[in-house]
């Protein structure tokens, strides 16, 4: 990564809010994940989205099982209105377009609850390592605000001038976070991409290009003629309002 880019690395152990259904291989697995992540149980998907909004989290583990009436797709898409946390969904069959449906849901994992417990704990640190790369993992406190818009990391949730929250994917959330810590610094498409849980996994870097077109269309007055997130020429873009909050050196990237 070039000097002058803020990578957003951190140390911190990774929060991880739970909602399994009650059995011995549910303890078994937060007995598992204990040793690596700050664990906190929940018994219901209305526990599971208070203590999302007040207190925020970096990764859901869920169990469809759990869901009651409610399908691990509709789950997660209801989850994605307010928040871009990492989502990570255990489901009742191996078929894999159920598998389709609940990613292109907004899931960041999805597999079987068939799987054994160690390839859990390896999906989630690979999880965790991605997450690791992207902006939001670095500087956990303090709301950034820009042209009346404000993107909180902790929450991961972002709000635009009239107090609405705005739904973003992870990507997107990921993206604007990198823009907000490198404002008016031109980014690559291949430095974008290194930001992203989603470049982590290995896409083309165009698809940075259908990320940034989406974020326009949920921010910009006039998607085609933007003016907060400019293309830049020979390749990338550079994000041009001025952020406030970042007050401590480590938020800032001064080459």
């Amino acid at each position: 990564m070039p000097s002058g880019v803020d990578t957003g690395l951190a140390d911190r152990r990774a929060e991880l809010l739970v909602l399994l259904r009650r059995s011995e291989r549910s303890k078994r697995i937060i007995n598992a994940l204990q040793a690596d992540y700050l664990v906190k149980r929940v018994s219901s998907t209305s526990a599971l989205r208070a203590t999302l909004s007040v207190q925020g989290s970096d990764l859901l583990l869920v169990d469809s099982l759990a869901q009651g009436q409610e399908d691990m797709a509709q789950f997660c898409r209801s989850i994605r209105l307010t928040s871009s946390v990492a989502i990570i969904a255990l489901i009742d069959t191996e078929d894999p377009e159920a598998r389709i449906e609940v990613l292109e849901a907004g899931a960041d994992e999805c597999f079987p609850k068939t799987l054994s417990i160690r390839e859990i704990k390896v999906r989630l640190s690979g999880l965790v390592r991605r997450m690791r790369l992207s902006p939001a993992a670095g500087s956990l406190s303090g709301v950034l605000r820009f042209s009346g818009w404000s993107i909180d990391p902790r929450r991961r949730l972002v709000t635009d001038p009239s107090g609405q929250t705005v739904d973003l994917t992870t990507a997107e959330f990921d993206l604007l976070w990198a823009f907000c810590r490198n404002g008016g610094k031109p980014l690559s498409r291949h430095q974008l991409l290194g930001f992203t849980r989603a470049g982590a996994a290995g896409p083309l870097e165009r698809s940075i290009d259908v990320h940034v077109s989406r974020l326009r269309r949920k921010m910009e007055f006039n998607p085609r003629r933007p003016i907060m997130l400019r293309t830049v020429r020979l390749g990338g873009y550079i994000f041009t309002p001025r952020v406030e909050g970042l007050t401590d050196q480590s938020d800032r990237s001064d080459g």
